[in-house]
């Protein structure tokens, strides 16, 4: 697990392919109210593709990240990085799109 907070209600896990590399960060809040800047920790840092908002559908407009977040080097509970996100109510997030370095 990435992050736990019972009193925010919210939850992180972060999911890789080993040998190839492929980050996702699963992003859940049980909350009643919109974060809107909350700082979690992160695997790396850089550039992270906001693929799934599950606040978005049909014509409502998901409030968001405008499609995905920049992580910055600063670590954070043990993590090398933090990225601070906007967190929909009552939602899921996946981020990916950062790629780790492969060993040959």
């Amino acid at each position: 697990m990435l992050h736990r907070n019972a009193v925010n209600r919210v939850l992180a896990f972060h999911r890789w392919v080993e040998g190839r590399g492929e980050d996702v960060v699963v992003v859940a809040s049980l909350n009643y109210y919109t974060f809107d800047r909350y700082d979690l920790p992160w695997p790396a840092d850089g550039y992270w593709r906001e693929i799934f908002n599950s606040e978005g559908y049909d014509d409502y407009p998901a409030s968001g990240n405008g499609g995905g977040i920049v992580a910055y080097g600063t670590p954070r509970d043990g993590m090398p990085a933090t990225a601070t996100i906007t967190l929909p109510a009552n939602s899921i997030l996946v981020l990916s799109g950062h790629f780790r370095a492969v060993p040959c």
